[in-house]
């Protein structure tokens, strides 16, 4: 392995590290000055605290050293308190960790030989993104979303849902507006093939649903109003134009109609008459399709 992959490698496990450390330090400090101060400030507020802290002091006290009464409030709050340091600890991780991958070479779009060891600065690079929710415990439901993906580079539109997609490739990912990512949709920034790392940006357009299990590849670029079908991959470097659905490896046009289809029941006549997408395939895109 080459001097500098080994010095990254070290920076790398170093500054995860450091990251973490300097994370912690603040919600530690925050936990020992409520320990100090959380009873003495409640007690001060008077009732019905006190009243309620009496009267289970007078119905456990038998049962729990008096050291717990002492802190009876910590204790009370702990649970609370430790969410709230967490979340902290969690702020600053993310920014620790976006500050330490600056440090790391960015590799531009292109190919790069894995006799090179280059492709290792690459993998470096995105280990920041990949391990942060791994931190997250909790709070990885909230983590592993859309405002993570846009601080480590995504560029995410309005009303898009990323939910349980898959972004390999944050840094190298453009998404439109009103888009629908469904579950375990992966789109990745970067392909291995054979002894070669190719990494170019995906670029995805406005009103694009993406379906279950789908995989969008690197350099792949979608136009506006596409459906990516169910467990179906997109090539790399792939373009597939605008008012299409991508199925079996092919592109077949979507055909615009002006009123939305009829829903049978009383609540028909309630809904708005608005623009949809007739999903129906007209002789000539089946001839397309065959």
């Amino acid at each position: 392995m080459k001097l500098r992959s080994i010095v990254y490698g070290v920076y790398l496990a170093i500054s995860i590290l450091v990251s973490i450390t300097i994370s912690a330090i603040p919600t530690v400090f925050l936990v020992v000055d409520a320990y100090d101060k959380t009873d003495a400030f409640i007690d001060g507020i008077g009732w019905p605290f006190v009243n309620i802290k009496a009267l289970v002091q007078a119905l456990l006290g038998g049962y729990f050293p008096i050291v717990l009464f002492e802190r009876f409030w910590f204790i009370v709050f702990l649970p609370t308190l430790v969410f709230v340091c967490y979340g902290i600890f969690l702020a600053l991780l993310a920014i620790t960790f976006r500050l330490s991958r600056r440090l790391i070479p960015f590799l531009e779009d292109g190919y790069y030989s894995l006799k090179s060891e280059v492709w290792l600065l690459y993998e470096f690079y995105e280990v920041y993104y990949i391990v942060f929710p791994y931190f997250a415990w909790f709070f990885s439901v909230f983590f592993d979303v859309k405002p993570r993906h846009i601080w480590f580079g995504a560029k995410i539109g309005y009303n898009t849902v990323v939910g349980n997609g898959r972004l390999f490739n944050p840094e190298r990912t453009v998404i439109g507006d009103n888009c629908f990512f469904g579950y375990d949709a992966v789109i990745s920034g970067h392909v291995y093939e054979d002894d070669r790392l190719y990494i170019n940006t995906v670029r995805i357009g406005n009103n694009v649903t993406v379906g279950a299990n789908a995989v969008i590849l690197a350099g792949a670029d979608i136009g506006n109003n596409v459906i990516i079908g169910a467990n179906t991959v997109v090539p790399k470097d792939k373009v597939i134009p605008d008012n299409t659905i991508w199925v079996h490896g092919k592109a077949i046009p979507r055909r615009m109609t002006d009123s939305a289809p009829e829903v049978p029941g009383p609540m028909s006549d309630n809904l708005p008459n608005e623009p949809s997408f007739d999903k129906q395939i007209t002789n000539d895109e089946n001839s397309f399709a065959n």
